[in-house]
């Protein structure tokens, strides 16, 4: 049997990225042909040395571009990177334009949606401002309202906090050491101090959390598994994680004290403001977690599939990636280029 041909859009991200690898541990089943907008980057030619089809793909073109390179794929990953515009309106363009693309290959078997909840919804309308999550839900509705064929065959991954987000912006993700003295200890210099995390949530509010790179493993659980998938949304996260408990491991694991100081939204948002995110950024950022402090773990609903509890599939823990990338977290904190907030 000839392989399939899967389709990843962001092939060079860290969603995609990790898609690609996955499928190509199975070059018996599966051909990939990987979407970035600039093939001439290190990161597309490794992949193309690896065997993907890596092709430029630009998702403003809009759906007829998109149908030609999508055209004879069984599977699709789509996503679309709300950052990159920082607009609802760019974005839910984007979305639209992947779902009427696909929504015309005859040989589609399966397409797996990158989404979000809808912050409206689970916060009844309390906040408004959490565009990140929203336009993904709109563009979510759009397939099931507007796209009813294309909706059979689609599974939706609702993506939570990535614990990588600690390695690749430490700056927004890592708490603050303050280096309150130094000691000179067998000839090297010790820094002193302890962690700060200042949140506007409580030390205990439970917030989804998972390592992006296990992001392949569930897309091939679900393509391998289509009726069990189609027409559902899975919680795609290890596990429900305070950041008072993920302060309380990495502590632990470097050695250094930490304490936690709640902040209020206002505080926290003006911080956010003073390491360059916008007022309308910083009130998004704000808001979703907000969310999580009023209405609780809202990806443990029924109505999602819970990932971490889906047979078979293994996914890392915090304290497991901190194991793992103690070294690397430790030199991030200890850069002191990293001032105490939290984004995702």
């Amino acid at each position: 049997m000839s392989p399939k041909t899967v389709v990843v859009v962001g092939a060079t991200g860290l969603q995609g990225g990790s898609v690609v690898e996955e499928f190509l541990k199975y070059p018996n089943e599966y051909r990939i042909k990987g979407l970035t907008r600039d093939v001439s980057k290190p990161a597309a030619l490794q992949l193309s040395a690896k065997g993907v089809d890596v092709q430029a793909a630009d998702l403003n073109d809009g759906p007829e571009a998109l149908e030609k390179i999508f055209a004879g794929a069984s599977i699709v990953f789509a996503l679309t990177d709300f950052w990159a515009s920082r607009s609802k309106v760019v974005e839910i363009a984007q979305g639209k334009a992947l779902a009427d693309a696909a929504a015309k290959i005859p040989t589609l078997e399966h397409f797996v949606w990158s989404a979000l909840p809808d912050p409206m919804e689970l916060s009844q309308g309390r906040f408004y401002h959490v565009h990140h999550w929203k336009s993904k839900a709109d563009v979510t509705e759009y397939i099931k309202e507007q796209k009813p064929e294309l909706w059979k065959k689609t599974t939706t991954i609702l993506f939570p906090n990535y614990f990588e987000n600690c390695l690749t912006d430490p700056r927004g993700y890592l708490p603050q050491k303050t280096q309150e003295k130094r000691k000179l200890i067998d000839s090297c210099t010790k820094i002193s101090g302890k962690l700060v995390r200042e949140f506007p949530v409580g030390p205990g509010t439970l917030l989804p959390n998972v390592a992006i790179t296990d992001t392949g493993k569930l897309v091939r659980t679900v393509v391998q598994n289509p009726k069990t998938y189609f027409e559902k949304s899975i919680a795609f996260y290890a596990q429900g994680i305070s950041e008072g408990e993920k302060l309380v491991i990495l502590a632990k694991e470097i050695g250094i004290p930490f304490e936690y100081r709640k902040s209020t939204p206002e505080q926290f948002q003006r911080r956010l403001e003073s390491v360059g995110l916008s007022p309308e950024s910083a009130l998004d950022f704000t808001e979703q977690l907000l969310i999580f402090e009023y209405f609780g773990q809202i990806y443990a609903s029924h109505d999602f599939i819970q990932a971490h509890e889906i047979p078979g599939l293994s996914l890392k823990t915090w304290e497991e990636f901190v194991l793992e990338n103690k070294e690397e977290l430790i030199a991030k904190i200890e850069s002191g280029e990293n001032p105490s907030v939290w984004v995702h």
